[in-house]
């Protein structure tokens, strides 16, 4: 079944809703929608706020991040949820995501990993912009289809990927 996305409500079982403070994702292995604000590695960019928003748009485009909702007043673009295996973003899925590790090594380079991304752009007092980043995960071993899947933490590598890349293009 493919995830549904609304700004607001949920329908269809959607596992993102945006709003003016928090964004909540739905994952399999976490009981409550995660709170995506709390995740979220604030970095403040001298560049005004239409170029950063315009530029991690770009960004998550380049690095295979499917856009799934923004909301462009309230300055917040999400990705929809979506499945990677081995590779993300031209890397292995063990450099962005943290799944554990077993016999034959990090479960992320081996599971088929579920992930969402939110990027948050504010105007900061007296200039610039605050670009907040965060992302999140689950693993699931794909030798059965009843295996319960494992949370996953961010590294931080692919928001600090984002965030270059959002600089460079800013500032082009």
């Amino acid at each position: 079944m493919r995830p549904c996305f609304t700004l607001s409500l949920l329908a269809c079982g959607a596992p993102v809703l945006l709003g003016a403070q928090n964004v909540r994702v739905n994952m399999e292995p976490w009981r409550e929608p995660i709170l995506m604000d709390t995740l979220r590695q604030n970095h403040d960019v001298d560049i005004p706020p239409a170029k950063v928003y315009e530029a991690t748009l770009k960004a998550f485009a380049a690095l295979d991040v499917p856009v799934g909702n923004t909301a462009g007043n309230l300055g917040i673009i999400a990705s929809e949820r979506f499945t990677r295996f081995h590779v993300f973003a031209g890397e292995v899925l063990s450099r962005a995501f943290d799944c554990g590790d077993g016999p034959t090594g990090k479960f992320a380079d081996s599971y088929r990993v579920e992930i969402a991304v939110v990027a948050y752009i504010e105007p900061r007092p007296g200039g610039g912009t605050r670009l907040g980043l965060a992302s999140i995960a689950s693993g699931r071993d794909p030798t059965g289809p009843y295996r319960y899947p494992k949370e996953c933490a961010s590294t931080g590598r692919l928001e600090l990927r984002i965030l270059d890349r959002v600089k460079s293009l800013a500032t082009e």
